[in-house]
């Protein structure tokens, strides 16, 4: 079966938080509720297999968040330096979308050969049964962008986030 994308789309002004050495179990609905609490959606979670007792969490939120997610942060931390985030403002996300993804072998493997041979850096993946998300750097989005537009003819649309 042809590995094909139907929908590209993109958001531009996205922070990449990463916590290192999150305590396993509660702390992770913590992080994410309060921030909830706060009105600041969450975007594209992957967390590790808990090792040793802790994982590692990445999210993504919007750059205009930045400011209030390093108060949260802080006072979430509670000058726990284990708990220091990683930040990393200014990326990309973009969304490959295709309703038959579910039953497409091959697809993942495509985007992710497409984007290594571009030799663009995937900084965060997340996926579902339709659709695959990778996050990259701002100045690599466009070649991103035009690289998937080449191989599955498909125009990109921006969205908001």
């Amino acid at each position: 079966m042809e590995q094909k994308i139907t929908s590209i789309s993109y958001a531009n002004d996205i922070t990449l938080i990463t916590l290192s050495s999150l305590p396993s179990g509660k702390a992770v609905s913590q992080v994410l509720t309060t921030f909830a609490e706060s009105g600041i959606n969450v975007d594209m979670i992957s967390q590790t297999a808990p090792q040793g007792g802790s994982v590692r969490l990445s999210f993504t939120v919007s750059d205009r968040d930045l400011g209030q997610a390093l108060t949260i942060l802080g006072q979430l931390s509670g000058g726990d330096k284990s708990l220091s985030p990683e930040i990393l403002p200014g990326n990309s996300k973009i969304v490959f979308f295709d309703a038959d993804m579910v039953n497409t072998p091959g697809v993942a493997a495509k985007v992710f050969s497409l984007l290594s041979g571009a030799e663009l850096q995937i900084m965060l993946v997340t996926t579902s049964d339709a659709d695959i998300s990778i996050l990259v750097s701002a100045h690599e989005a466009g070649d991103a962008l035009h690289v998937m537009r080449n191989a599955f003819g498909v125009t990109p649309v921006e969205a908001e986030f």
